[in-house]
């Protein structure tokens, strides 16, 4: 793609951002473009422990659907080199950058492994540090190595819109979630059948409820959750009350 592309691209993004009401279909706009840019999948994150988000941090995110949930499980954000360099710096770089290459401990190799038996072989990071905001990160991944440097400086405009734009949807939508009530055991119970890839006949063998009860607890889970899928409900679950224990 050549640089006037790519430019445009980021343009054409943040045009179309700016009229983004909420955080999904900002999301969604965000994987399209950089799709356009040739990667397949991103998350624009706060650096921060994930399994203690606090209130007004940013956790918005496409990848594979198992290593999201397994990632979290694993509490992998504690030693994610990307996370951790992006604390220290305030300029993008991507992962075949030395510094990241370099140093990885043995758990952090089996994480990089991981990952890319996943699908998430090549990333440009573009660290985020706004006074007043937790510090962030958008990592744009894909399974080939992109080295044109018109994309990556695209990839860095769009990042930067997009974490401010995550933050201020946030915000806005933090406002309305005193109107939210807190999930019920069986909801919690229901989404952890979910999170084991389990269909609602099979929760309602396991619990011994009928499936249309099982539907309707996951239907109001996602409603109090204010999302508009089941991996999300799972995923915002999980943060919130750590899912998986119990």
């Amino acid at each position: 793609m050549g640089s006037l592309q790519s430019f445009q691209t980021a343009l054409d993004f943040i045009e179309a951002a700016k009229k983004t009401g909420d955080l999904e279909g900002l999301g969604r706009l965000f994987h399209k473009s950089t799709a356009r840019l040739g990667f397949d999948h991103y998350a624009c994150v706060s650096c921060v422990a994930f399994d203690t988000l606090p209130e007004n941090a940013v956790f918005l995110a496409h990848y594979p659907d198992d290593w999201t949930k397994y990632y979290l499980e694993k509490k992998y954000d504690r030693i994610d080199k990307i996370l951790q360099l992006s604390l220290g710096t305030s300029m993008p770089f991507n992962w075949e950058n030395e510094t990241v290459v370099k140093g990885r401990t043995g758990e952090q190799q089996r994480f990089f492994d991981e990952a890319e038996d996943a699908g998430l072989v090549y990333g440009v990071t573009v660290p985020i540090h706004v006074v007043g905001s937790y510090p962030g990160a958008v990592n744009i991944v894909g399974e080939y190595s992109q080295t044109d440097p018109s994309v990556e400086h695209a990839l860095h405009l769009m990042s930067v819109y997009m974490h401010d734009r995550a933050v201020k949807l946030g915000e806005e939508g933090q406002r309305s979630a005193a109107d939210r009530q807190e999930l019920s055991p069986r909801e919690l119970e229901c989404l952890r059948w979910v999170s084991a890839g389990k269909t609602d006949w099979e929760i309602s063998s396991i619990l011994h409820i009928a499936e249309r009860t099982v539907h309707a607890h996951i239907e109001n889970a996602k409603r109090k959750l204010g999302v508009h899928t089941r991996l999300q409900a799972v995923v915002k679950a999980f943060l919130a009350t750590n899912l998986y224990s119990g």
